[in-house]
């Protein structure tokens, strides 16, 4: 060890983790009571996201038997409110399954680039749904609030995602072991 590092001086090392900070010092301080237990918080605010998901799924079927009903609603923003309940009841399991079962690099990035998407896909339905007055104009009113709303908790669930997702992610190898462990003993009973 040199004098300098002995002494406290700082390492090169500390001068490249400089700039992450600068870049996430935002998201520092906005998850900072998050920052104790970041793993559970991601999975507790999917877990809030998942109620607001299946919401959404039900409040979707609602607007499109209200569409039908009316006998004067578009037939192509019916298909929208289904289609939507639809994706966002897959994006539900699909969550569901990155988090909790195979939180790698790649499905946590892939999981992430759905989120941003349907986030984008429910501020356009509220653009077209909030001034819509075919059919039952409280319904469309709720579903327009609604998907306001659920961009706004997907939103916040990326961001949390994206600070947090070092902590998240987990190689494959960490999950099963390294094997170094059970080298040689294919095949051989297991002693208790």
């Amino acid at each position: 060890m040199s004098d300098q590092q002995e002494m406290g001086a700082p390492v090169a090392n500390m001068e490249v983790d400089a700039p992450t900070d600068k870049k996430n010092g935002i998201l520092n301080k906005l998850f900072s009571s998050c920052a104790p237990d970041p793993r559970g918080s991601v999975h507790r605010a999917w877990g809030i996201s998942l109620l607001f998901v299946v919401l959404y799924f039900s409040l979707s079927i609602y607007e499109m038997v209200s569409l039908q009903r009316s006998g004067n609603g578009s037939v192509a923003l019916t298909i929208a409110a289904v289609w939507t309940g639809l994706i966002h009841l897959a994006l539900g399991v699909l969550g569901t399954f990155v988090l909790k079962r195979f939180p790698t690099s790649f499905s946590v990035g892939f999981f992430l680039g759905v989120l941003v998407v349907l986030a984008n896909q429910n501020i356009i339905l509220y653009a077209s749904f909030h001034k819509y007055t075919q059919g039952n104009a409280r319904a469309n009113q709720v579903f327009a609030m609604l998907g306001f709303l659920l961009f706004a908790v997907l939103s916040f669930m990326t961001l949390l995602l994206v600070h947090f997702k070092n902590d998240v992610v987990i190689s494959p190898m960490d999950s099963v072991g390294s094997g170094d462990e059970n080298e040689g003993t294919q095949g051989a009973p297991m002693q208790a």
